[in-house]
């Protein structure tokens, strides 16, 4: 593996494998929290570190306003990663929170994963969502009804896109929590969030974790032979 946080479950496998993006803060350990989690529950988690050397800061949001670039490149080689070591079963989705689900949304349009986690993704900029869309795999995604970054007009642009292309979609705003209520971010970041008006809220959590860990389950199971 290159550079990056990685949670593999217990026992022998294989095990579906789930690329998770990071937001702005980068490989925190709010995100290998989440990626140990996934172990938990049966899958093979890679963080890759996007920030890694030689990829600027500059670049990786070059590439969120662009939807394309060399973050791409990497989020691909991670889902590589998985899928050649031996206790994966090939199948692989990919998650994202804010920056990350603006990632995962884009890569999971383009055929390159089996489903793909969005929460409150960065929807800003986006005028046709078809665009981004050219192979969508099924989308489970989460959204904040308060979120002050992402217009529920844009979440229900894109989930209109979705059902157009035929992918399964389920989404679902929240509409009392604001945006990062995933995290739990503690410390200066956790005195940021607050401020800034994103706290983390318990239940809509529980509820979002319980989504994706059924779409997972259903999306990501081995295919029947």
């Amino acid at each position: 593996m290159h550079e990056g946080h990685l949670s593999v479950p217990q026992g022998k496998g294989p095990f579906p494998g789930v690329v998770v993006l990071q937001d702005a803060f980068g490989l925190t350990a709010e995100l290998r929290r989440v990626c140990d989690h996934l172990a938990e529950n049966g899958y093979l988690a890679h963080a890759p570190s996007l920030y890694r050397r030689g990829r600027c800061v500059q670049q990786v949001f070059r590439g969120l306003m662009r939807d394309e670039g060399p973050v791409y490149d990497r989020i691909r080689q991670a889902r590589d990663e998985l899928t050649a070591r031996p206790d994966c079963t090939g199948r692989v989705g990919v998650m994202g929170f804010c920056m990350g689900g603006r990632f995962a949304l884009v890569a999971g349009g383009r055929g390159v994963f089996d489903a793909a986690s969005v929460n409150y993704g960065v929807l800003r900029g986006i005028e046709e969502f078809e665009d981004l869309l050219d192979a969508p795999c099924p989308v489970v995604a989460s959204f904040g009804g308060k979120d002050k970054l992402v217009p529920l007009p844009d979440v229900e642009r894109y989930r209109e896109a979705l059902e157009r292309k035929g992918a399964p979609v389920d989404l679902k705003v929240y509409p009392e929590v604001s945006h990062s209520f995933f995290q739990n971010y503690t410390g200066v970041r956790g005195a940021y969030m607050k401020v800034s008006g994103m706290t983390h809220d318990p239940e809509a959590s529980a509820d979002g974790w319980s989504r994706i860990l059924a779409f997972f389950g259903e999306h990501l199971a081995p295919a029947a032979s």
